[in-house]
């Protein structure tokens, strides 16, 4: 089953988001969006400080915890807006929402899971950015306002009818994040409903239910290794009064700022880094983070864990001098195989040469 939102609806919602920037700002969320934008000062930077070289771990850490870095600080929130960047994020992912709703796919069954998770995101977004973002509750009644995009939708918990393409495809025009919900059959988690616009070189269409060791069998070492089963086991016993977090790295396939490399549009992105690398040019190539947040949701008891995408240019990494020569080393001794499956392993040593120079 595939939730569908119509084109009109969400073309309506980024026409009330321009007309809101333009004209009727509260002051909190003026003040929010026109903050300087600085692509490093909410980077999740991956490695810590004496770190020289990477391998597949199951790192995960308690969510909610500030942290500090050489350029600022993330991780006070379960979802990061993005700051005055939130509008051009969003405006993308409303877009991929837009052009191709089979991003959103809910397979049988995972209905509920669907409101559980709305409601739990709201709810922490109303907490966390109390002066921007609203929920009014009245029993099953609820009223959801975002005065950064000008939503302004009531609904009712469990009725699709009063929330236009159903409670997944709502929460994904709202956050930056991709979300994705895993259920556990017969001893495995599975993959049985995600909301996934900004996938980096994969498909949710294709990896929708799945579980998790055919999903991760193409990564390096990661199931032979004895990760998968440990990660598996870890989602399995996670508990619903905690959630956790972990970071993945990679250069991104394109080297724009594009967030949406999904498989789904290779034709567009395709050529974009085999044409830097003609023209000699990697400073643009991107750093790209993920910060995945794992939750077990307290009506329903479904998984989800959150992908969060940051994204840093070369250029940009190379403004932290320490920045710039730990990723040389890490992706200076990375073994072929992880770099390879991470898919630069033909530009490796112009990104070390580049960061170094």
């Amino acid at each position: 089953m595939t939730a569908h939102l119509s084109t009109p609806y969400l073309r309506d919602m980024g026409a009330k988001a321009a007309d809101l920037v333009a004209s009727s700002l509260t002051p909190a969320a003026a003040a929010y969006l026109n903050q300087p934008v600085d692509h490093l000062a909410s980077l999740p930077w991956p490695f810590a400080d004496d770190v020289t070289s990477f391998r597949y771990t199951v790192n995960v850490d308690p969510a909610r915890v500030p942290r500090p870095t050489r350029a600022g600080e993330w991780g006070r929130h379960i979802v990061d807006l993005g700051g005055a960047d939130y509008p051009v994020i969003m405006a993308e992912r409303r877009h991929v929402l837009d052009t191709d709703p089979q991003r959103v796919k809910v397979r049988p069954g995972m209905e509920l899971a669907c409101w559980d998770l709305l409601i739990y995101y709201l709810r922490d977004l109303a907490q966390s950015y109390p002066d921007l973002l609203h929920l009014d509750e009245d029993g099953d009644h609820f009223h959801w306002r975002n005065d950064l995009l000008g939503t302004d939708q009531h609904f009712v918990l469990g009725d699709t009818g009063t929330l236009p393409g159903g409670p997944l495809f709502f929460l994904a025009a709202e956050i930056p994040d991709d979300l994705l919900l895993v259920i556990e059959r017969d001893g495995r988690l599975y993959f049985d409903a995600g909301a996934v616009t900004f996938a980096a070189a994969w498909s949710a269409s294709f990896d929708i239910g799945m579980d998790m060791y055919e999903i991760h069998g193409p990564v390096p070492r990661m199931t032979g290794e004895g990760m998968t089963a440990r990660a598996e086991q870890f989602l399995k016993r996670l508990p619903a009064n905690q959630v956790y977090r972990r970071l993945n790295w990679n250069l991104a396939a394109s080297p724009t700022r594009t967030f949406d490399i999904s498989l789904e549009t290779l034709p567009d992105w395709g050529t974009h880094m085999p044409r830097a690398l003609r023209d000699g040019d990697v400073s643009q190539v991107q750093f790209r983070i993920e910060l995945e947040h794992f939750i077990r949701l307290p009506m329903t008891g479904a998984v989800t864990f959150n992908i969060r995408t940051f994204m840093a240019s070369l250029e940009e990494i190379r403004a932290i001098p320490e920045y710039a020569e730990q990723l040389a080393a890490i992706i200076e001794e990375l073994p072929d195989d992880i770099a390879t499956y991470k898919g630069f392993a033909d530009y490796q040593d112009d990104v070390v040469a580049y960061l170094r120079r």
